[in-house]
């Protein structure tokens, strides 16, 4: 087998959806890159990069420059599921994991819609006589539960591209309600100011979900706090614990820990 050995990296590099996401977890901190940054970010030549953009626009999830690209996201444009899928996946994975310590068999909890709550609905099925509730298809589609654990969907209108059931019937049900853990996600997380989402829609059922829990744990992952986001949900302090990652920064944190909430990065 005469032939050049590939060292580990190089494999990595020569996977395109692998490169990609390398990329849009970038977008999402930094809004634009050039094709040299792409190129170095994924250590690959500059042709290679360019056709991970080109790609990447086909996909609708940036938009190419002249040089580079761009991810237009305002304080009202989110992103839908496929997007959110491809981004901060190590560190969500990290999140979910930690999360998942504060499940004891027997409780019941509540999953907001989200990445990071579909990661840890897939840790769930060890557990033993669990009420789980969600208003997330996805969630309801995939989750694997123990057998003597049991499944609420709330029912409600579907957004389309994002798999969430809101409106009033969902609420209804949501705030008759009182669950243990109430796990929620989203779009921006702005200390000394609030929790905060992409659009309108979600604000009634997200808000019924803080209330309906006795302990409410927010997930959410470094990038949030560096977003804007169109609407408030909440202040922070209604959350009793905020898991994020390492990505943190030391002032963010510093200013969380000045509340009352706990914080936990992993």
């Amino acid at each position: 087998m005469g032939g050049r050995s590939l060292k580990v990296g190089q494999i990595t590099n020569t996977i395109p959806a692998k490169r990609q996401q390398n990329i849009m977890e970038y977008l999402s901190v930094n809004r634009s890159i050039t094709i040299k940054e792409a190129a170095s970010l994924c250590q690959v030549s500059e042709a290679t990069a360019r056709r991970d953009l080109d790609d990447l626009s086909v996909q609708g999830l940036l938009e190419r420059t002249h040089g580079g690209a761009v991810l237009e996201k305002g304080t009202a444009l989110e992103m839908v599921h496929a997007e959110k899928m491809k981004v901060m996946i190590p560190e969500k994975t990290r999140i979910a994991k930690e999360a998942a310590k504060l499940i004891k068999n027997g409780c019941s909890i509540f999953l907001d819609s989200g990445t990071t709550t579909l990661l840890l609905a897939g840790l769930l099925s060890p557990f033993k006589n669990l009420t789980v509730v969600t208003h997330n298809l996805d969630i309801a589609y995939h989750i694997k539960l123990d057998k003597s654990s049991s499944l609420i969907v709330t029912g409600g209108i579907r957004r389309d591209d994002y798999g969430v059931l809101i409106g009033s019937i969902a609420e209804e049900l949501v705030n008759k309600l009182r669950v243990d853990l109430a796990f929620l996600g989203a779009d921006a997380v702005i200390p000394g100011s609030g929790v905060y989402n992409s659009n309108f829609l979600e604000i009634g059922i997200k808000r019924s979900i803080i209330h309906c829990g006795e302990s409410r744990i927010l997930l959410a992952d470094h990038t949030k706090f560096k977003q804007r986001a169109l609407t408030k949900v909440c202040d922070i302090e209604e959350f009793d614990m905020v898991i994020t990652d390492q990505g943190l920064d030391e002032e963010t944190a510093g200013l969380l820990k000045e509340g009352p909430l706990k914080l936990i990065c992993v």
